[in-house]
C-alpha cells in the first residue's frame, strides 16, 4: 500500500508539472511589437529594478514574471498625435509686447522604448501624453514672449523657433523616458490689427537702418576729411621743412659762394702781387740795361753784340764750308754794324 501512494504521489506531481509548464505556456503574456513589458513588483519599486520585456511571448517565472506576486503593465511605444490646438486658429502665444500670434503646431511623441520602466515610474500609467503637452504648451509661450511678432513673419525665424521649442521640451522629458518626435508648424495667424502694427514697424526699422547707414555714410565722409586733414597737414609741414631745408641750402651755398669768393680775391690779389713784382723786375732790368746801353759806347757795344751773334749763327748754319766771299761779306756787314754813327747824328747840337 505505501509503494502505491507514492506512486501516485509521483504520477500527482508530474501531472501537476505539465499541468503548470502547459499554463505557463497558454497563459503566458505576449508583448507586441509596438509594446513593452514593465514588471511590477509592488509600491517599493524603483525605476532601476524594474524589469523590461521586449516584444515576444513570455513564460511564467523562466521569464522574470511571476504571476503570482507580481504585475506585468504593457506600455505602447509607438508615436502618437498630440492636439496643441485651442480653437480653430491653433494655439495662442502672446508676443513679448502683449500682441497675439495663433500657431497651428503638429506634433508627435513617444515613450523611449529602452526607458519604458522609467517612463512608467516617473509619469505613471496614462499620465504621459498630458505631461508632454503641458511643457509643449508652456515652453512655447514662454519663448514666444521674448520675440517680436514680426519675427515670426519670416520663414526661418520660424522654424528656429519651432526648433528651440522642440529642443527644450526633450531635455526635460528625456529624464522621464519621454521624447517628442515631431513638432513642426503649420501656420502662424496674424490679425489685421497686428499685421497693420507689423508693417509699421517694418517702416520704422526700414528708416532707422537707412538712417544707419547715412550716419555710418557721415561717419566715413568725416573720417575721410579728418585724414585728408591730416594729410594736408602733413604735407604743409613736409613743405615747410622742405623749405627749411632749401634755406639751410642756400645759405650754406652763400656761404660757400663767400668763401670761394674771398678765396678768388685772394688769389687775384697774390697774382697782381706777383705780377706787380714781374713788371717791378723788368723795369728795373730795363732801367739797369738803358744804364748799360746809355751814349755812343753803349750804342756801339749793343750793335757789336748783334753782329757777333749774327756772324755766329751763320757760321753754325753754313758750317765749315763757306766760301771766302761769304765770309767777307759777313765781315763787311759786321764792320758796318759796329762801325760808329757820325757824330752829327748822335750829337746834333755839336755840328753847330
Amino acid at each position: 500500500m505505501g509503494k502505491a501512494i507514492k506512486i501516485l504521489v509521483v504520477v500527482v506531481v508530474l501531472l501537476g508539472g505539465a499541468a503548470l509548464i502547459a499554463a505557463s505556456y497558454y497563459f503566458g503574456p505576449v508583448i507586441e511589437a509596438n509594446q513593452r513589458g514593465v514588471v511590477l513588483t509592488g509600491s517599493d519599486d524603483q525605476a532601476d529594478n524594474l524589469v523590461v520585456l521586449s516584444p515576444g511571448k513570455h513564460y511564467w517565472f523562466i521569464s522574470g514574471y511571476n504571476p503570482i506576486t507580481s504585475t506585468l503593465v504593457k506600455v505602447d511605444v509607438n508615436e502618437k498625435e498630440l492636439p496643441l490646438a485651442e480653437g480653430d486658429d491653433g494655439l495662442p502665444l502672446t508676443d513679448k509686447n502683449g500682441d497675439i500670434v495663433k500657431v497651428e503646431f503638429a506634433a508627435w511623441w513617444r515613450v523611449l522604448p529602452e526607458k519604458a520602466g522609467l517612463s512608467l515610474a516617473a509619469v505613471g500609467e496614462g499620465n504621459a501624453e498630458k505631461m508632454v503637452r503641458d511643457l509643449l504648451v508652456t515652453t512655447a509661450r514662454e519663448m514666444a514672449a521674448t520675440q517680436d511678432a514680426d519675427a515670426f513673419l519670416d520663414g526661418t525665424n520660424q522654424k528656429n523657433f519651432v526648433a528651440g521649442v522642440k529642443q527644450e521640451v526633450n531635455r526635460q522629458l528625456a529624464p522621464r523616458g519621454l521624447e517628442v518626435t515631431v513638432l513642426k508648424c503649420n501656420k502662424f495667424h496674424f490679425s489685421d490689427a497686428l499685421k497693420k502694427k507689423i508693417e509699421e514697424i517694418k517702416k520704422a526699422n526700414d528708416q532707422i537702418a537707412i538712417n544707419k547707414i547715412r550716419v555710418q555714410a557721415a561717419a566715413v565722409a568725416a573720417q575721410e576729411m579728418e585724414e585728408l586733414a591730416k594729410g594736408r597737414k602733413r604735407a604743409a609741414l613736409q613743405e615747410a621743412e622742405a623749405r627749411k631745408e632749401s634755406a639751410i641750402m642756400a645759405s650754406e651755398a652763400q656761404i660757400v659762394a663767400a668763401r670761394n669768393w674771398v678765396e678768388a680775391e685772394k688769389i687775384k690779389a697774390q697774382i697782381i702781387l706777383v705780377r706787380s713784382k714781374i713788371k717791378a723786375e723788368a723795369m728795373q732790368v730795363e732801367a739797369q740795361a738803358k744804364e748799360v746801353f746809355a751814349g755812343p759806347e753803349g750804342e756801339r757795344f749793343l750793335r757789336y753784340r748783334i753782329a757777333d751773334s749774327l756772324a755766329d749763327a751763320w757760321a753754325k748754319s753754313n758750317g765749315s764750308g763757306a766760301s771766302e766771299n761769304g765770309i767777307k761779306g759777313v765781315a763787311e756787314s759786321v764792320n758796318e754794324l759796329t762801325r760808329p754813327e757820325p757824330e752829327t747824328n748822335l750829337h746834333p747840337a755839336a755840328g753847330k
